[in-house]
């Protein structure tokens, strides 16, 4: 998919969960990322698994 595209459909779902027509876990996987980017959310739970792997 064209990043043109993708960040188009990004944008869409971040309005749409600050009006709370959907949460993150409806928005596809492909495009998660960028919407967390967008939301200013991190994603914790690599870096949890990640933390626990080097202790």
């Amino acid at each position: 998919m064209d990043e043109r595209i993708k960040k188009a459909f990004a944008t869409t779902f971040v309005h749409l969960i600050l009006a709370g027509r959907r949460t993150v876990a409806d928005v596809p996987t492909a495009l998660q990322d960028l919407v967390k980017a967008d939301l200013g959310l991190e994603d914790s739970a690599p870096a949890t698994q990640t933390a626990e792997k080097e202790v």
